[in-house]
């Protein structure tokens, strides 16, 4: 039985619809001695009865086969005229879009499964991008059926830059649509999942702008109305979905949040901003899958979400809503259960090793309270004094990078704050400390943020030189 890739884009349906419309000659191609005769004949007689729905044509559902499919895949190969190419690009693209000739269409690939990666290897000798998108349409139409899973050729449309161009152009809402749509398709099947993972450099960091663009209301580049523009919307819907989908493998629900922590709670923010119910399930499920207990690492995730998400605050005040989806109100029972149970048993110090790992240090409680340095100072010495370099190395990190990714100037100012004030109380209460930042070149750093343009972050650089100072005057 062939699935139908249905498209609800009014931008992919006018391209179709543009081509359609065009005029081929058909006769000026055959006499060229480029194209086939044969190849063009085919084209002519698809045209006939896909286009302008004649009748007469010796080609039925029964007779799509390797004396049609062929000879398209031929043109393709050996066309150079950018328009006829587009238009037999479209006209298998109609296809695999008909109700009577999918199914014969798919069949007949399943058969000759080498033919789709002959029609990969000639679809995108063009920069020309609708024909990219069109292509990518038909490739995604035939990779999703059952009997032609081919997991080499998703890892080559997913590093196919002519592919990636147009999916990371989000000036082109409507056409990244499209591909995120396509995207979404390929994930809903479970054979692909990690092939997507393994391959998402090219597309992850739009997947999650469309979503943070969301909850930045002073972005210069508005692709998302998060309660209005029903294409943002629906964008925003299917990015989160794909993320859904791929979360359904346990290996990628564990290494989702540990890549991507930041983007990952931003989905918090997302359920605090949007009025779609159908956006802020799909954010509530994204995360339950991530804290089953199938996952790995599920526990840490869950004082994570705790302790730097402000998640059972953010359910309080969703509590308050009324809404209307019964599935939407059980996933955020389940989640602030699990976070009820998790909080029963953190501790102070469990706060800091969040914050610190993750590495958005913040002005919490743990950083200025005297007690709990006095009661928690032995760990930043234990195992080689592995916690105070973790904590130096990141100061370091942090100001040595000018553009930290994930991380805002706003942000990257705090960090460099709260971790020169934690160093100098490692330094008070464990003099010896100072010998591990010469060991890491970190007092050279220290010293040169006494200049930075900041007046807070100089003050705490100013602390902390002379904490360095006071132990080496002593000693």
């Amino acid at each position: 039985m062939a699935t139908q890739i249905l498209l609800d884009s009014t931008h992919f349906n006018e391209i179709r619809n543009a081509i359609r419309s065009r005029s081929v000659a058909w006769d000026a191609i055959a006499r060229s001695s480029e194209i086939d005769a044969n190849d063009v004949n085919v084209a002519k007689k698809l045209e006939s009865i896909l286009i302008h729905k004649s009748a007469g044509s010796d080609i039925t559902p029964t007779h799509i086969d390797g004396d049609i499919i062929k000879p398209l895949i031929h043109f393709l190969k050996t066309s150079t005229n950018e328009e006829s190419r587009k238009y037999v690009t479209n006209l298998l693209a109609e296809l695999l879009s008909s109700d009577m000739y999918s199914e014969p269409t798919i069949e007949y690939f399943r058969t000759e499964p080498e033919q789709l990666d002959e029609l990969y290897d000639c679809s995108f000798n063009t920069t020309d991008a609708q024909t990219n998108l069109i292509s990518s349409f038909n490739i995604v139409s035939l990779l999703i059926q059952q009997g032609l899973i081919n997991v080499g050729l998703v890892k080559k449309l997913l590093t196919n830059d002519l592919y990636l161009d147009i999916l990371r152009n989000l000036e082109q809402m409507d056409a990244c649509y499209v591909c995120i749509r396509l995207l979404q398709e390929l994930a809903s099947k479970k054979e692909y999942r990690m092939t997507i993972w393994r391959n998402n450099g090219g597309f992850i960091h739009i997947v999650f702008d469309i979503i943070s663009r969301a909850i930045q209301p002073n972005s210069t580049t508005k692709i998302v109305a998060t309660n209005s523009n029903n294409l943002g919307i629906q964008l925003q819907y299917y990015s989160l979905l794909l993320l859904w989908l791929l979360a359904f493998d346990t290996q990628i629900a564990f290494e989702l949040p540990h890549q991507y922590l930041q983007d990952f709670l931003n989905l918090l923010k997302l359920v605090k901003i949007t009025i779609k119910e159908k956006i802020a399930r799909l954010c509530f499920a994204i995360i339950l899958q991530c804290c089953s207990k199938d996952v790995k690492g599920y526990k840490q995730l869950i004082k994570n979400l705790l302790l730097l998400g402000n998640t059972l605050p953010i359910l309080q005040s969703l509590s308050e809503r009324k809404y209307s989806d019964e599935e939407l109100r059980e996933d955020m029972t389940t989640l602030k259960e699990l976070l009820d149970n998790e909080y029963k048993e953190l501790t102070s110090f469990d706060e800091y090793l969040a914050e610190l790992d993750s590495k958005l240090l913040c002005w919490s409680p743990p950083h200025i309270d005297n007690g709990f340095w006095s009661d928690n100072i032995d760990n930043f010495k234990n195992d080689n004094w592995k916690l105070f370099k973790q904590l130096a190395n990141l100061l370091k990190e942090v100001s040595n990078e000018k553009d930290l990714k994930n991380i805002t100037n706003k942000q990257k100012k705090i960090i460099i704050e709260v971790a020169l004030s934690d160093i100098t109380h490692v330094v008070d209460l464990l003099p010896e400390s100072v010998n591990i930042l010469t060991e890491l070149n970190c007092k050279v750093v220290i010293m040169q943020l006494l200049n930075y343009p900041d007046s807070r972050v100089k003050y705490e650089a100013l602390k902390a030189t002379q904490a360095i100072i006071g132990y080496n005057y002593k000693n």
